[in-house]
């Protein structure tokens, strides 16, 4: 199966998250970035949580992304995510998940003010860019950073997305 990152609507703003653990729970920390219908990062947003699992990273980077689009103004947007387990706990089952009970409340909260917000899964291979910006969060010592500029090492993966290249799905 072949993947792709894949623009937004015309009238919407993609934002991409992700989580990272190193260790699993482990030294933990998120990222992610929104982008316009060509593949532009707007902004994007680095942090340190602490010692977590990838799950409590992937639901910090969820709620870090819909606070930074909502502070930005965007009123539509579509958010991606590759972990599954976090959707999955957001979409059908919160109450199994008491330990995420505080985080996904905020991100419900996020959900229920007035703008339009889907949350959807995204091959890991289609979300290249948050998965960078979430390592660089685990090593960082910042709670919560927001991207003044995009890091050098990040526009060749913003330019294969905006470019529409394939990867192969193992």
């Amino acid at each position: 199966m072949l993947v792709r990152w894949v623009p937004p609507s015309e009238v919407a703003i993609k934002l991409n998250v992700d989580g990272s653990s190193r260790g699993n729970p482990g030294r933990a920390g998120c990222g992610g970035l929104l982008r316009d219908q060509d593949g532009n990062c707007i902004t994007g947003f680095v942090s340190h949580i602490g010692f977590a699992g990838s799950v409590e990273a992937e639901l910090v980077a969820i709620r870090h992304g819909l606070w930074l689009a909502w502070q930005f103004g965007y009123r539509k947007v579509e958010c991606e995510s590759d972990c599954m387990v976090a959707l999955e706990i957001i979409h059908d089952n919160a109450e199994d998940f008491p330990e995420f009970a505080d985080i996904v409340e905020e991100i419900y909260q996020f959900m229920l003010l007035e703008w339009d917000v889907t949350i959807y899964h995204v091959m890991r291979e289609a979300n290249s860019c948050a998965d960078f910006l979430a390592k660089i969060g685990s090593c960082s010592s910042s709670a919560f950073s927001l991207l003044n500029r995009t890091p050098p090492e990040l526009t060749h993966l913003l330019l294969a997305d905006s470019k529409g290249v394939l990867y192969s799905r193992a």
